[in-house]
């Protein structure tokens, strides 16, 4: 008990002296998104990925980190909106940097297997590993 305590305070004092190394001990059941790997510890329980309010909360305690990480998801023309549309912004950003790979390659696999004039069936051609990334068992 007293080991894992002084893990949690060793690395809170790490992260606080050097915010960009995000290495946390083994130990820790610390909930992260998993496109940015950022601790989401702050939003609520059921989410997966980064929020709004998980985004918000970066851009006030750790703005550091919100400009290395979050806020190079913006494009040109979203940054001359309001901090709030921002946040919401960058949130469907992280979100579709997790489904598009899949979408698009199921998409397209999709597309390929109903194609009228194909001589040959088209599904062993295609390569394993994007028919398991697409979800699409053969």
């Amino acid at each position: 008990m007293e080991n894992n305590l002084f893990t949690k305070v060793y690395d809170f004092f790490n992260h606080m002296i050097h915010p960009s190394d995000l290495k946390l001990s083994k130990d820790l059941k610390i909930k992260r998104c998993p496109v940015t790997r950022l601790d989401i510890s702050m939003q609520p329980k059921h989410t997966k990925f980064m929020s709004a309010s998980g985004i918000k909360w970066y851009y006030k305690n750790e703005r550091e980190i919100y400009h290395q990480f979050l806020g190079v998801r913006l494009t040109e023309s979203s940054r001359n909106k309001d901090i709030d549309t921002q946040f919401q912004l960058i949130a469907h950003c992280i979100r579709n940097a997790e489904s598009n790979p899949r979408n698009n390659a199921r998409k397209a696999i999709r597309k390929l297997l109903n194609e009228k004039d194909s001589l040959f069936n088209n599904l062993q051609l295609i390569d394993k590993k994007k028919l398991r990334e697409a979800g699409i068992n053969n």
